[in-house]
Formats: C-alpha cells, sequence, structure tokens
C-alpha cells in the first residue's frame, strides 16, 4: 500500500494532533507533523524537505505507525548496549584507578584486559571513566630542559608570592597579598 493512499479518519488525526502537542522532544514531534501533512494529502517528498528528513525515513514512520500503533512513534525503541563488564567489575576498576592514579587511558585499558580479558579502546576507557566521576590526570610538562634548583626556588618564591632581600648576613623577606599587592609586609629571617 503507498503512503499517499491511506485515509486518516478524524479520530486519528485528532490523537496525532493530540500526541503531537504534548511531545516534549522535538524530533518526536516531526514524526506526528509528518503524520498529520500525509492526512492533509502532502506529497510525500514535500513532506520530506519541509521535516528535513528522507522520503523513506517518513515512510518507516508511517509503516511503524501502520503496524505498531500511535503510541511506536512516541518513542526511540533505542535498548542501550550492555557493557561487557558487570558492575562489580566496573567498581574494581574505579578502585584501581584511585588506587593507582595511572596517567594514561592504555594503562587503565590494559588492566581490564589483564584482570578481565576484555578489550577496551582507550576512548571507551575514557568514557567509562568519566561516567564514574573519573578522569585521568595529567602532569603538565614543560617542553626542554628542567629549570635548575636556584630557578625552581625563585618560582616557589614568586607562588608564595615572596621577595627575599639580603642585606650582610640579614634576610629580609617581602610578603604580599596575591589579590591586593599594596598590602605587604617585611620580616626579618636571620
Amino acid at each position: 500500500m503507498d503512503v499517499s493512499d491511506y485515509k486518516f479518519d478524524s479520530d486519528e488525526i485528532q490523537k496525532l494532533q493530540e500526541h503531537r502537542d504534548n511531545q516534549q522532544d522535538a524530533r518526536l514531534q516531526a514524526r506526528f507533523i509528518a503524520m498529520l501533512m500525509l492526512a492533509e494529502k502532502i506529497e510525500l517528498k514535500t513532506i520530506a524537505s519541509i521535516i528535513g528528513k528522507s522520503a523513506k525515513t517518513i515512510e518507516n514512520w508511517y509503516h511503524q505507525y501502520k503496524t505498531k500503533g500511535i503510541e511506536s512513534l512516541n518513542s526511540f525503541q533505542y535498548k542501550p548496549k550492555q557493557s561487557y563488564l558487570t558492575a562489580e567489575q566496573i567498581n574494581q576498576v574505579a578502585s584501581w584507578v584511585k588506587e593507582t592514579n595511572p596517567g594514561k587511558t592504555k594503562e587503565v585499558s590494559e588492566y581490564i584486559k589483564a584482570h578481565f580479558q576484555v578489550t577496551y579502546s582507550n576512548e571507551a576507557v575514557r568514557k567509562m571513566l568519566h561516567k564514574m566521576g573519573l578522569k585521568v590526570l595529567r602532569p603538565k610538562v614543560i617542553p626542554g630542559n628542567p629549570p635548575s634548583e636556584e630557578e625552581q626556588k625563585k618560582h616557589r618564591a614568586i607562588f608564595r608570592n615572596e621577595t627575599q632581600l639580603r642585606s650582610g648576613n640579614c634576610v629580609f623577606v617581602r610578603r604580599w597579598d596575591a589579590f591586593d599587592p599594596s598590602k605587604c609586609s617585611w620580616s626579618l629571617l636571620g
């Protein structure tokens, strides 16, 4: 039976309008709009261009409506894929990650393969960690040679908002408020 040959009765049109008006998801609402446009005898190609879907998709929605009823248009009927690991195994991975804090998702993937004989891609591991509220913390690497001990002390002093002034055997330390540099104090360290 061709899609354009079907005659929608007034009850069907009213139910389609109610479902359209009560649907919060615009993607599902488009299905009801397409059925209502078919009821108005609008050409399939025109409906497809207005809705932004292919004519085949509109036909699939129509056949879904005819075979499974109006409620079948009201959901995506999506069944999520089951994880390869059990909930207990996922918790074990999470506790291992919290204990060891691996530097890369590849290390977590290798742990999963070694302990559970399941292969996960690095992206799948990243997504799993994200679902558990975890993420891989990477140390910040500065390219080039590491700074000398003296430079590291100097940077630490700047980080602590301190400046040192040496005078003879005495060392004066100036500390200031990071938010208000006008507030500062000097103290004698020696």
